[in-house]
């Protein structure tokens, strides 16, 4: 009973503080400028002109033909017109095309016709998956159906595709307030198996930002699962924003669960040891071991589902690598690619060790780099990106209980 109410008042203060944490920035995309409507050319009447008169032919870039499909909602046979002039035209023509299709989806979302907007831009996605603002305009589509998880995802996906810093910077804007949002709207309705899932997912997402861990904790503390709690808050007991709130904690979570420990022992529980990380740009490498002791440097990439290693990498010595018979279609800066499969006996980084790991074979035009260390190795792990100390911290993934 002792240790229910104080986990109940750990919730308390923690839900507080988590609101008071984020800020909510005004959701919506800005509307482009508006553009000119299309004009619809129709050939004249021939009915007096002569046998030899010039006739007037329907305009060579489509224009008119786009802007009618769409109007008709025949949004399928829309993208496959411009799909058609990504084979035949020239930048220029399609980029006008894809224009189009854009500006009808965000009226069709003005409107609150969110069905619709929603067929032509998955429709349109299938054709062009990297296009960022119709990620974007789709995530608000989804919102728009209070299909606020959707939104999440869409918008992290963008955020996988986008390279400008300051469309980062709004998605990222975006996605927090979305998540504030989300979350308020699970702890209303008493679903804490919601919220657990969502925090599950983002700290996966989204292992460089620290406060999801906190929201992570304070969701397995409502089911009384104190061990899976302390090790998400030692994770980022050092981090520089969260940490005295995560060291706070898991001090109630201490008291509140065990006997009073000796002093060195409740010190040496104050932080997970990490990783070192050579930061790239905005990506972080971090050295690993193929097969237990040949060396290779991986870019973590928590966008790839499956870890990746280059020719090179693969054919040295004593690695342990098995052709399975598989590939698998790989997205690249260069678009989809087919590669070969292959099983590692093991993949280690620091003591952390996983056996049986499937790799894609793949080249990733940078010699600087073996590879990435994808989620297929990461999800056995729960993990943080210490960016301010340069840290990748690791600690085994646990059930709830």
């Amino acid at each position: 009973m002792r240790k229910r109410s104080i986990t109940l008042g750990v919730l308390a203060v923690v839900t507080g503080w988590g609101l008071g944490w984020y800020t909510h920035d005004r959701w919506g995309l800005r509307p482009d400028a508006t553009r000119a409507t299309a004009r619809i050319l129709s050939p004249a009447s021939s009915s007096s002109a002569p046998a030899t008169g010039v006739v007037t032919a329907p305009p060579r870039n489509g224009k008119g033909d786009m802007a009618q499909l769409l109007e008709r909602k025949a949004f399928a046979r829309a993208v496959e017109r411009y799909e058609a002039l990504q084979g035949q035209a020239d930048d220029t023509m399609v980029q006008r095309a894809r224009e189009q299709l854009l500006a009808h989806a965000r009226r069709l979302v003005a409107q609150g016709d969110y069905g619709s907007a929603m067929q032509l831009l998955q429709r349109y996605l299938q054709a062009d998956y990297r296009d960022v603002q119709a990620r974007m305009l789709l995530a608000e589509v989804y919102r728009g159906r209070h299909e606020l998880r959707a939104a999440i995802d869409q918008l992290y996906e963008a955020k996988g595709q986008a390279w400008r810093p300051q469309v980062l910077e709004r998605l990222d804007r975006q996605i927090r307030a979305l998540v504030v949002e989300y979350a308020q709207t699970l702890k209303q309705r008493g679903d804490n198996s919601g919220l657990l899932a969502l925090y599950q997912d983002l700290t996966q997402l989204e292992p460089s930002y620290a406060p999801y861990f906190i929201g992570l904790a304070v969701a397995q503390l409502a089911f009384d699962d104190s061990d899976a709690a302390r090790q998400s808050l030692l994770l980022v007991a050092q981090d520089s924003q969260v940490g005295a709130k995560a060291r706070e904690l898991l001090e109630r979570v201490r008291v509140a669960t065990v006997e009073p420990q000796q002093p060195e022992a409740s010190a040496a529980a104050s932080a997970v040891a990490g990783i070192p990380l050579l930061r790239s740009g905005s990506h972080f490498l971090v050295e690993a071991r193929l097969g237990g002791t040949q060396p290779a440097r991986l870019l973590i990439d928590t966008g790839a589902s499956l870890t990746m290693l280059t020719a090179d990498a693969l054919k040295r010595r004593g690695i342990g690598a098995h052709a399975t018979g598989k590939t698998g279609t790989f997205n690249t800066a260069n678009g989809r690619v087919r590669a070969p499969i292959y099983r590692l006996d093991s993949l280690s980084v620091g003591d952390w060790q996983v056996s049986d790991l499937e790799v894609g074979v793949l080249e990733l035009g940078d010699r600087r780099i073996d590879g990435l260390l994808g989620m297929n190795f990461l999800r056995h792990f729960q993990f943080f990106i210490d960016q301010d100390a340069a840290l990748l911290r690791l600690s085994i993934a646990t059930e709830p209980g």
